[in-house]
């Protein structure tokens, strides 16, 4: 099962993928799938966790199988 884990986490690739338009809430940072305004007051805390949309974008970049990064190749 360790082996299984350590595979699962070494496994990054790139290419170009698209988003769709997603509405959710997680914890996050500001980083390339979180570029947005607030409409609270906020501190500047990251990672922080609130609801937000995401909007559709095409893009490259190192990853791995996460929240945002669920799709076939």
């Amino acid at each position: 099962m360790a082996l299984g884990v350590w595979l699962h986490m070494r496994e990054r690739h790139e290419h170009p993928h698209t988003h769709d338009a997603l509405d959710h809430t997680h914890r996050h940072r500001h980083d390339a799938h979180h570029q947005h305004e607030h409409d609270f007051a906020w501190n500047g805390e990251e990672p922080h966790s609130h609801p937000h949309h995401h909007a559709p974008i095409t893009h490259t970049h190192r990853h791995f199988p996460d929240i945002h990064h669920r799709y076939g190749h």
